[in-house]
């Protein structure tokens, strides 16, 4: 284990850089611009696929991930890969569609297409609560993890409150300095780290389990739990047949387009289209790659480690290192140890500095801007947005110090009352006949349908958002066709910029017609 001040070091050294960095890229786009938006910027691609992947992948694969894998078995992975080639088709058709509609509506909070297509503040209002209600749970629940990393990682030794006051309140000053830009920079370094250090781990727990050798890893798994690791429901019973469809179905759609700080980097922040196509299919790769890494702890747990009790499952990591490595080869140990604390820092201050973000700027522009009709300059937003952040990064550290039980539940969660506005927004992008009335009453349908799966039914966690995203598939046409048609001009600009940015960015000439020109 290590010693408290070696921990301290780490976080003092780690914040230092970070804050360091967000002020440095702070300082250096306002003296080019004069001031810049905190709440957007346009992405060159190995900048937005790097904050994309850190901002998405949060503490879960340092804490629940190898847990997991530990629990469901093999089969859990080759249900969680299912989605990723699927990534490549939804993002065409959902975010990619939206990027070119906002090359010339300029959008900045998720709300902003909602309302744009369809011309409803009540919709606005709606989808922001939805948006935030999303973001908040998220900051706390990876607070609470980076605070508990810290405590494995020194047996105890450090302050849990200390730390979540320390990293927390330093997360979000360097945050309201920085905003996005400065963001999408200390996200991609992070990121990078996460990966290296996820990696590192995985493959020295690899070499000391299994002597590098998959066989010797299976054999031990076939020994120690026989069969039943590499078949539904897994040795836990965890896999249940709800859950192989609701799981990657919920990471496809809620996870991986529909979380708020996702949907604003995939569909607003590239500067072009070569830009959205490499996110496109690079993204799902590192995906892979992350959960690969994962799977490989996972498996090498529990051929170490099995019939441990699935509370502690999360903690495979600190308890492979510690049991395993640390009477081989102490020195090794302290250093994996620093990593994962290290990892699970990066990854997890990525994705809640992101998370505060995108919940700020809805109650900064959906709520405080929008509906009380202030028509501000940039200048004037970029102080409300500062401020905005400072707030709900109070309230979310506050909430860390004395969390609530199920963090993960909420995490969870999170992603499902986001998976039912899905349907609303491909109906609005494909159909001009869907109606305001409509995405007004499914969006509310959809998010207490999640709310009943959850907290009625007790079966949020096979099914997640599912059932709410499958009501809103059928509400939505059928409401609208019983609803009278809305006013075109209330839609005409949203898809006067989507046919302007076909035109600008695919050629749809038909080759004959190009031919005879």
């Amino acid at each position: 284990m290590l010693k408290p001040s070696i921990m301290w070091v780490c976080i003092i050294l780690y914040l230092a850089f970070v804050m360091g960095l967000s002020w440095f890229i702070s300082w250096n786009t306002k003296r080019k611009q004069g001031h810049h938006n905190v709440f957007k910027a346009a992405l060159p691609w190995p900048l937005l696929v790097m904050t994309y992947i850190a901002s998405l992948m949060s503490v879960w694969v340092f804490f629940a991930g190898p847990g997991g894998y530990y629990r469901g078995g093999l089969t859990y992975w080759f249900s969680e890969m299912t989605y990723f080639p699927l990534f490549v088709v939804v993002m065409y058709f959902s975010t990619n569609k939206i990027w070119l509609v906002n090359a010339k509506r300029n959008y900045t909070t998720p709300s902003d297409c909602f309302c744009d297509r369809f011309n409803s503040k009540t919709l606005r209002v709606v989808t922001g609560l939805i948006f935030l209600v999303a973001s908040i749970p998220y900051v706390t629940s990876v607070m609470v993890s980076i605070a508990q990393a810290a405590e494995v990682a020194t047996g105890g030794a450090v302050s849990y409150r200390a730390v979540i006051l320390v990293i927390g309140l330093c997360m979000v000053l360097f945050t309201s300095i920085g905003g996005f830009k400065s963001v999408a920079w200390t996200d991609t370094i992070q990121g990078i780290a996460f990966m290296i250090a996820l990696a590192v781990i995985a493959f020295v727990a690899f070499k000391y389990v299994g002597n590098s050798s998959l066989t010797n890893v299976v054999n031990s798994i076939l020994e120690t739990t026989g069969e039943s690791w590499f078949s539904y429901p897994g040795p836990y019973e965890w896999t249940t047949y709800a859950s192989r469809f609701g799981y990657p179905f919920s990471c496809l759609i809620g996870y991986t387009i529909m979380l708020p700080h996702v949907f604003v980097r995939s569909a607003y922040s590239g500067d072009d289209l070569r830009t959205q196509r490499k996110v496109m299919w690079i993204t799902p790769l590192l995906q892979a790659l992350v959960w690969s890494l994962t799977f490989l702890i996972g498996a090498v747990g529990i051929a170490a480690l099995p019939g441990m009790d699935s509370s502690v499952t999360e903690m495979i990591i600190p308890y492979i290192v510690e049991n395993i490595i640390n009477p081989v080869n102490g020195g090794l140990a302290t250093v994996l140890m620093i990593l994962f604390f290290i990892g699970a820092a990066g990854v997890g201050i990525s994705t809640a500095d992101s998370f505060l973000l995108v919940g700020a700027s809805v109650v900064s522009d959906d709520f405080i801007i929008t509906l009380f009709g202030r028509n501000l300059d940039q200048k004037k937003k970029e102080p409300i947005g500062r401020i905005v952040i400072l707030v709900l990064g109070a309230i979310s550290v506050l909430m860390a110090l004395d969390p609530p039980d199920l963090v993960y539940t909420l995490i969870m969660f999170a992603i499902s009352i986001c998976m039912p506005l899905f349907p609303i927004l491909m109906y609005g992008i494909y159909w001009k006949r869907a109606t305001k009335k409509a995405a007004v009453i499914c969006s509310i349908v959809g998010s207490v349908l999640v709310l009943l799966t959850y907290f009625v039914w007790n079966i949020g966690g096979s099914w997640y958002g599912a059932i709410g995203f499958a009501a809103n598939v059928i509400l939505m046409p059928v409401i609208s066709l019983l609803d009278k048609p809305d006013d075109p001009a209330e839609s005409a600009a949203f898809f006067e910029a989507l046919n302007d940015g076909h035109e600008k960015f695919f050629n749809l000439v038909p080759l004959r017609s190009r031919e005879k020109a």
